[in-house]
C-alpha cells in the first residue's frame, strides 16, 4: 500500500529502518487526520453525509494502521538484542501437588505470587497459576488439590536463556499465557530450570525504554 511505498522511499534514503517506519507511521497519521476532517467538514458544514462517513471511516482505517506500526516499531526497538536471560527472574516459586486449591489461592494472595511450579516430593509434574486456579468453580477449591487442576509437565511451554526477547514475546502472545520457565542445560545433561519470564518483566523493559528515550530525546 501507500503507506509501504513511502517506507521504502524513506528507507532508502534515510538506511534507517527503524526512522523509516516512524516517519511513514507518523506521516500516516497526519493524512489520517485531515481525512477525518474534511468528513466532519462535508458532512456538517455541506450536508453530505454519505461522503462524510466514508472519509471519516478510511481515515479511521488509516490511523490504526499507522499506530500499530508505530507500536510495532517501539517494541522491536525496545527488545532489539535482549534475551530471556536479562529479564528473567532467578527465583522460582514451587507448591507441593497435594496442597489444596483453596490453601493455594491463600497463597497467592500471601505472597503475590501468580506462578508456581508444581512439585510431587522432588519431581515436577506441572504449573500452576492465577488463570488455571480461576478456571475451577470456587466453591470445588476445597475439595481439588492443585494437581488435579495444573497445567502438566508435558503441555508447559519453556524457553532458553538465550532466547530472543521479541521472539519470546511473540510466543507469549500467540498461547495467551503470561509467563515461561526458563530451563538451561547442554543436551548432553539434565534440563535444570533456572528462572521464569513474564509478559510483566517484558514490559517493564518497555516502559522504561520508553521513558528514557523520551528524555534523552528532550535533552
Amino acid at each position: 500500500d501507500g503507506g509501504r511505498i513511502f517506507r521504502a522511499i524513506v528507507w532508502g534514503v534515510t538506511k534507517d529502518f527503524s526512522r523509516a517506519t516512524l516517519v511513514a507511521g507518523w506521516s500516516g497519521k497526519v493524512v489520517a487526520y485531515a481525512l477525518m476532517g474534511v468528513g466532519g467538514y462535508e458532512a456538517f458544514y455541506k450536508n453530505d453525509w454519505y461522503s462524510g462517513l466514508w472519509l471519516g471511516v478510511i481515515g479511521l482505517y488509516l490511523l490504526n494502521a499507522a499506530q500499530q506500526s508505530i507500536a510495532q516499531m517501539t517494541i522491536r526497538d525496545a527488545l532489539a538484542g535482549l534475551h530471556a536471560s536479562d529479564v528473567m527472574s532467578h527465583e522460582v516459586p514451587t507448591i507441593e501437588g497435594h496442597v489444596t486449591l483453596e490453601e493455594y489461592g491463600a497463597e497467592v494472595l500471601r505472597t503475590g505470587r501468580r506462578c508456581h511450579l508444581v512439585l510431587s516430593g522432588d519431581r515436577l509434574v506441572g504449573m500452576m497459576n492465577v488463570h488455571t486456579l480461576n478456571a475451577v468453580p470456587r466453591e470445588q477449591w476445597a475439595n481439588n488439590a492443585v494437581q488435579s487442576a495444573m497445567i502438566p509437565r508435558d503441555k508447559i511451554q519453556w524457553t532458553s536463556p538465550d532466547e530472543p526477547l521479541l521472539k519470546l514475546l511473540e510466543r507469549l502472545l500467540t498461547a495467551d499465557i503470561n509467563q515461561m520457565p526458563v530451563v538451561s542445560g547442554a543436551a548432553d545433561q539434565a534440563p535444570q530450570i533456572v528462572g521464569m519470564v513474564t509478559r510483566d518483566s517484558i514490559l517493564r523493559v518497555m516502559q522504561t525504554h520508553s521513558e528514557l528515550a523520551s528524555q534523552l530525546s528532550g535533552k
